[in-house]
């Protein structure tokens, strides 16, 4: 019924051994864009951040599987960990197609996936059933508001009532309008596919480090940019560096902001350039030098045009939370 992607699953020595009770199928938001990224984030950074699902939905419908079924997943603390066999991230997206297909298989596959394990197919009610990551958050630990106030419903206008609705009866065609503007705010940073064993990253004093090459095409959250020798490094660690020349930004700014909003671009002198932010709004991608220039009074830029530089901070992967 359902075609499941196993390129991210965690292996057999990957992730707890603790089988799990069958209380409570758990729904979350990633908060980032683009449910392979995130799929390929939590495979690869598990151990070090103490954080997976089982599965990832997004990309136009596409499921990711990462944790075991009936195994813990470490997303919602340690007593709905126990006690939830199955615990699903649904991935942020700006277009309204792949909403559509993301929402409906979101929705659908929680449903069977509590009809295999004998969970009331109801949300956030009595007892145990489909719930939100608030649901857990309101009544058991935790302070997330995933997904309904963080993303359904402010981007999509899905309400609680909504989405208690789809889960009790199922969807074959949603219908969703967008409420609000989206945000294109993203700090996931994914390496090239380039045919090598790792991509190097460095310390804080710019130098490489011996043991912590990263993969091809694996996506990694980035907390900021550093920079050396005037090029640019994604924060994806502590003290571990990522060369934005080894991944999918290389030679690219894509300004990571409000969608339908701009950000100001400056001269080389510092000044503002008049009307700027009508053009760089965010989600656009542009073509960038590989050097950066301090201008000053600014810090750190792109140059993105002749005489034309947008502040480091705006570009994905900056930590710029809005």
């Amino acid at each position: 019924m359902f075609n499941i992607n196993r390129n991210y699953e965690l292996a057999e020595n990957e992730g707890s051994s603790l089988q799990t009770s069958n209380k409570y199928i758990v729904l979350h938001e990633t908060t980032n864009i683009g449910a392979e990224a995130n799929a390929s984030y939590f495979k690869h950074n598990w151990a070090t951040t103490q954080t997976y699902v089982q599965y990832v939905i997004g990309d136009g419908g596409k499921i990711f599987q990462v944790g075991a079924d009936g195994y813990q997943a470490w997303g919602a603390g340690s007593y709905a960990n126990a006690n939830s066999p199955v615990q699903i991230e649904l991935a942020r997206t700006t277009d309204k197609a792949t909403f559509k297909k993301d929402y409906e298989t979101f929705v659908n596959f929680a449903i069977y996936k509590a009809k295999q394990y004998g969970i009331p197919q109801t949300l956030d009610g009595e007892g145990n059933g489909i719930k939100t990551h608030k649901w857990i958050s309101d009544n058991i630990w935790g302070s997330h508001t995933d997904p309904v106030q963080s993303y359904l419903l402010p981007f999509w206008g899905i309400t609680q009532a909504q989405l208690a609705h789809d889960i009790a009866n199922g969807i074959s065609e949603s219908v969703v309008e967008p409420a609000k503007t989206f945000t294109n705010i993203n700090n996931i940073v994914t390496t090239l596919n380039e045919n090598v064993k790792g991509y190097t990253t460095y310390d804080e004093n710019g130098k490489a480090n011996a043991t912590t090459n990263i993969a091809p095409k694996t996506g990694w959250v980035s907390n900021g940019i550093a920079v050396f020798g005037n090029q640019a490094y994604f924060t994806i660690g502590k003290n571990i560096y990522l060369p934005q020349s080894s991944t999918t930004l290389n030679g690219k700014l894509i300004i990571n902001y409000v969608s339908g909003y701009g950000v100001l671009a400056y001269d080389e002198k510092g000044n503002s350039i008049k009307d700027s932010n009508k053009k760089f709004k965010g989600g656009t991608s542009w073509k960038a030098t590989d050097k950066l220039t301090d201008i000053k009074n600014v810090g750190w830029c792109f140059e993105v045009a002749p005489n034309t530089y947008v502040p480091v901070k705006y570009q994905q992967g900056s930590g710029f939370k809005g």
